[in-house]
């Protein structure tokens, strides 16, 4: 082998920075979950044609604060830290609950996060689906440029299934069905809107009060035409939703999508992504040639092995979901869904959000939610 092509190919197996590796957060030992409550059991009844349940769950509204403007907003208290921000709960004059999320201009990095945090405010203005995140306004001042949105009282689907885990119990078939149905109708309209998401994790789907899935974190997503050799030669999300072309650094389309619901189907199942392995090398050779393993699960039917593996073709142009909501609607697995009942939220939730009414920050980390607010910095913040 010459010099030139060992490089090459050395080359394109060495990750670059734009690689996000997902940050398991710790568990909350006091959290409460009821994984087989009552809407558990309805939603099981629900896909397999019992009608006795259909109108249980009763769908909520989140309005945009009436006066928009930073210093009408109280805030409560802090609910998270990312790269391009921290994300406050704040409260309208109307004791309406909502998620500020903060981006400082003058720190480190800052600069670097600037295009991301102005290309998710760009793209969620250009969606409404009930299973995206809504984005109500957006604030700037010298120091901050700040974002009003939806704030899901639930956490992320992340937290959620690690309980499960802990508690010695794995995500059912329906129950799987449920966030996965959510997430083709949000993803579908992602794709019709001309933008791909590039970031479906579980840490980036949130639940709302109502127990139903929401993306957010827009930050890598990006129209279908700014897809280019350039483009895609950059390696972005997280490395275990990696799709065989992202890894080669091929061209690529909204299919990368659909290979990552693929692996989060999967995981949702069996508690891990069916390609990862510690070494870089081994996991990116995993995901270009080898199948997923489906031992020790012999509770899940034929007809959902057929779908994750259909979703995780190698070939992109084979994929599941290349002809849009269509493939799912004809696919035997969900033959059973009703697509507008789940759109107008009908269906009963797997998940009961315990706590919602007597705790709002239930579902999130205590070291954020407990620790005192910076008056100065919140001062900074609401600065008009």
């Amino acid at each position: 082998m010459d010099a030139v092509k060992f490089i090459l190919i050395f080359y394109s197996h060495i990750p670059q920075m734009e690689v996000q590796t997902p940050v398991r957060l710790p568990l909350k030992s006091q959290a409460k979950i009821n994984i087989f409550s009552n809407d558990h059991i309805a939603w099981l009844n629900y896909l397999y044609h019992s009608n006795d349940d259909k109108n249980a769950h009763e769908s909520y509204s989140i309005e945009p604060p009436s006066n928009s403007t930073l210093q009408s907003l109280t805030v409560e208290c802090q609910l998270g830290q990312g790269a391009q921000g921290d994300i406050y709960l704040v409260k309208s004059d109307k004791s309406q609950k909502y998620a500020l999320k903060a981006c400082p201009k003058n720190k480190p990095l800052a600069s670097s996060k600037s295009t991301e945090v102005l290309n998710e405010a760009k793209i969620l203005s250009k969606l409404d689906n009930p299973f995206v995140i809504k984005l109500f306004e957006q604030f700037e001042n010298e120091n901050y440029k700040s974002f009003l949105i939806e704030f899901c009282q639930g956490g992320d689907l992340l937290y959620h299934m690690q309980r499960v885990l802990q508690q010695g119990q794995q995500f059912s078939e329906p129950s799987t069905k449920f966030y996965i149905c959510c997430l083709i109708l949000a993803i579908d309209h992602i794709h019709q809107q001309g933008f791909v998401y590039r970031d479906l994790k579980p840490e980036n789907i949130l639940l709302g009060e109502d127990g139903y899935p929401k993306l957010c974190d827009f930050g890598l997503a990006i129209s279908q035409s700014e897809l280019n050799f350039k483009t895609c030669r950059k390696q972005c999300g997280t490395r275990e939703y990696f799709s065989p072309e992202i890894v080669k650094r091929d061209i690529y389309g909204k299919e990368v999508d659909w290979w990552s619901l693929g692996i989060l189907t999967y995981e949702l199942l069996f508690n891990e992504t069916p390609f990862q392995d510690d070494n870089i090398f081994v996991a990116n050779a995993n995901i270009k040639t080898k199948e997923p393993s489906y031992f020790g699960r012999d509770d899940i039917s034929p007809e959902m092995i057929d779908f994750i593996s259909q979703l995780l073709s190698k070939d992109r142009n084979n994929r599941l979901g290349n002809n849009g909501i269509e493939d799912f609607i004809r696919h035997p697995w969900l033959d059973n869904v009703n697509w507008e009942d789940l759109e107008q939220k009908k269906y009963p939730c797997p998940f009961m959000i315990e706590g919602a009414s007597s705790s709002e920050t239930h579902f999130f980390l205590e070291e954020y939610t407990q620790k005192s607010l910076d008056i100065q910095l919140v001062k900074e913040i609401i600065k008009t």
